[in-house]
């Protein structure tokens, strides 16, 4: 399978089945880990095509449902499931694997893809974690939109600050999102001068235009309850727009950081 990324055209192999093993061992042994039940939940995630208890004559086992799920998932989608695995595991009733299993488990995984594992670590942005910020967003859209607008940009706003730290860099501290995003869009080289293509640059940019705009809407009514003039946020439409556009810029951006740190 092949991914494009900035006009680039590379092969995404599917993750070595020894690793998938080690992965399964790790989060699936015994009391820790998953429920059995929680497996294909979180896989769910990722990619709907993934296989459910119902499908299977009889109960599996968990380490076997892990194997088929992440087998089931696209090369990239398997690196983004087990990526967010290794940076910030859900939470379960059964213990999951420490930080120091987990930074072996991705120092295997990068090495696979041929990449060198030193100075990988783990990471504070997750999938996962985002997309819940997101549909926590999308929540507050029918009771309060003038809210969801303000989460939309404190999302991306923490997204691009997280991804600058971990690439060792200060964020601008301004308050201006276009600057911060600037500052994201040159350490991920998502730009022409990087070899991004124009409309990937572009499409990037206008999201992220469309959130900030947004935000200064709704923080130019002081109390987020209302505009100068008595005018009130009230179109559901405006926040649904900011609140998506946010979470659909933070996923691309988490996708090219991690791909950009650690391969494929």
């Amino acid at each position: 399978m092949f991914s494009r990324l900035f006009g680039k055209r590379i092969l995404v192999k599917p993750a070595e089945q020894s690793i998938i093993k080690r992965f399964a061992q790790a989060f699936c042994y015994g009391r820790t880990g998953f429920s059995l039940e929680q497996i294909p939940e979180y896989f769910a995630r990722f990619q709907g095509s993934v296989p459910d208890l119902s499908s299977y004559p009889v109960a599996p086992v968990k380490s076997g449902i892990f194997e088929d799920c992440v087998r089931a998932l696209t090369p990239e989608n398997q690196r983004q499931a087990l990526y967010d695995l290794c940076d910030d595991p859900p939470a379960s009733r059964h213990p999951m694997p420490d930080a120091a299993t987990r930074s072996e488990l991705l120092a295997l995984l990068v090495q696979a893809d041929g990449h060198s594992p030193m100075g990988v670590e783990l990471s504070n942005l997750t999938l996962t974690g985002v997309r819940q910020q997101w549909f926590t967003a999308a929540s507050r859209i029918p009771s309060s939109p003038a809210s969801a607008i303000t989460a939309a940009r404190t999302l991306l706003e923490s997204t691009c600050k997280t991804i600058l730290m971990e690439h060792g860099e200060i964020p601008d501290s301004s308050g201006d999102l276009g600057k911060l995003y600037k500052q994201v869009r040159v350490k991920l080289k998502i730009d022409p001068k990087s070899g991004a293509t124009q409309p990937v640059h572009q499409m990037a940019h206008g999201l992220t235009q469309v959130v900030d705009g947004l935000a200064g809407l709704s923080n130019s009514a002081g109390d987020r309850h209302g505009l100068a003039g008595g005018t009130k946020i009230t179109e559901l439409s405006f926040a649904s727009l900011a609140v998506h556009a946010a979470g659909t810029v933070c996923v691309f951006l988490i996708r090219v950081h991690k791909n950009l740190q650690r391969g494929p």
